[in-house]
């Protein structure tokens, strides 16, 4: 995706294809969606709403300011209108706020032939971008599905209550978009049925837009592992980046404090055998680094809908004897290379048994913090980050001091 600094490079995408100016337009920040809206003028954005679909054209019209918007769509049509308010009335990340309205729907007792007669009659802005036609009963609830080629292959008589396919998987306007996501992920479909409280169809969501969805959620996770916040991807002010930013850096601060507090307590029962402060930052960073793997397995296997504990224990007793293995691989090479370095056979086996140890832990709670946060309704990606490094640096550090030191039984 281009990044989109002015009103007239947005205008000049417009204009070679609309839906990914759409699209961008949605994604920059209120503020310069609403300078490029009134530089453009009303009458240029209510030319491009027109050419767009009633998902993309929400997603448009709902990163404006609320004049401006109500300025456009009084400019509409007053169908069209109607339909883009009825998306924008679903809350934010449920499947009502992604659907498109332009859904081919035909009663279920028409004739193939009546449906080839109703496609040719539906004009062009009305046929959206899913190639499934819903056969609907009087109260247009679901009865089954064709798709457009079925058109083709069967003769003009035949009624649709022949071919239909059912049962449909459907969706209600109040899912989560990450859940139909999901869905359409598993299924594999171009798009599904959206349908209200009454089980009545309402609209449809295409396989983009949902895919778009587990993108963007890909992007928030990423964000938050790397400690910082998604809406750093959208601005470009220095100041606002930095108060993101500053929070999850003090917890590094405070973990970095904790740690030297740690270090100055053994300091003086470790004081004969400096060789142990050697070796910190190859603990520390193995450690940190198989917390933050298991963390963002976890994480990532939570994104895709495996929530339930019988879902996560076989990925978690994996990951455990993965993390356990490679404690014992890290270990031993690193015991080896300070007993051959040092000349000290007893130096290189608390090296080993502190860094097994140390590494086994750091895998359990890289695994187990996600899960722990996600029942506390706290998202689980913040797990990742910094406060998996400093929950990893502490309990390290205690445990490879500790462990050491009743090795080498030092007093």
């Amino acid at each position: 995706m281009r990044c989109i600094t002015n009103t007239e490079q947005w205008k000049a995408l417009a204009e070679t294809d609309i839906n990914q100016a759409a699209t961008e337009f949605g994604a920059i920040t209120a503020e310069q969606a609403a300078a490029i809206a009134r530089q453009a003028g009303a009458a240029y954005i209510i030319n491009i709403v027109l050419r767009l679909d009633t998902d993309a054209a929400a997603g448009m019209l709902r990163n404006l300011p609320d004049d401006f918007r109500e300025q456009v769509l009084a400019g509409l049509p007053q169908e069209k209108a109607r339909e883009i308010r009825e998306v924008m009335s679903y809350a934010p990340g449920t499947a009502g706020a992604l659907m498109a309205k332009e859904v081919l729907a035909i009663s279920v007792d028409r004739t193939i032939q009546e449906a080839t007669a109703y496609l040719r009659l539906v004009g062009i802005g009305r046929k959206g971008k899913v190639s499934y036609i819903y056969a609907v009963d009087n109260n247009r609830r679901i009865e089954g599905v064709i798709q457009i080629r079925d058109l083709i292959f069967y003769p003009p008589q035949k009624s649709i209550r022949e071919i239909v396919r059912k049962p449909v998987v459907q969706v209600e306007a109040g899912m989560s978009q990450l859940d139909v996501a999901r869905l359409l992920q598993k299924h594999r479909y171009l798009g599904l049925p959206v349908v209200d409280r009454e089980q009545r169809l309402v609209g449809v969501i295409s396989a983009d837009n949902a895919l778009q969805v587990l993108d963007n959620e890909a992007s928030d996770d990423i964000a938050r592992i790397v400690g910082t916040s998604p809406a750093e991807i959208k601005t470009h002010s220095t100041r606002k980046i930095f108060n993101l930013r500053l929070p999850w850096l003090f917890i590094s601060i405070a973990s970095g404090l904790f740690c030297a507090v740690i270090m100055h307590t053994f300091q003086h029962k470790i004081a004969d055998i400096a060789v142990l402060f050697l070796f910190v930052p190859v603990v520390l960073g193995l450690s940190e680094s198989i917390g933050v793997q298991g963390a963002t397995i976890v994480v990532r296997n939570m994104s895709l809908g495996f929530m339930a504990s019988e879902e996560l224990r076989p990925l978690f007793l994996r990951e455990l004897a993965v993390g356990i293995w490679i404690g014992l691989t890290c270990g031993l090479v690193v015991g080896l290379v300070a007993w051959l370095w040092q000349g000290a056979c007893t130096i290189g086996i608390a090296l080993a048994i502190a860094m097994i140890c140390a590494m086994f832990i750091s895998s359990l709670i890289g695994l187990s913090l996600p899960v722990v946060f996600k029942k506390l309704k706290v998202d689980p990606a913040m797990a990742s980050g910094p406060i998996v490094l400093a929950i990893c640096d502490i309990q390290t550090l205690l445990g490879y001091f500790t462990i050491a030191g009743l090795v080498l039984k030092i007093r």
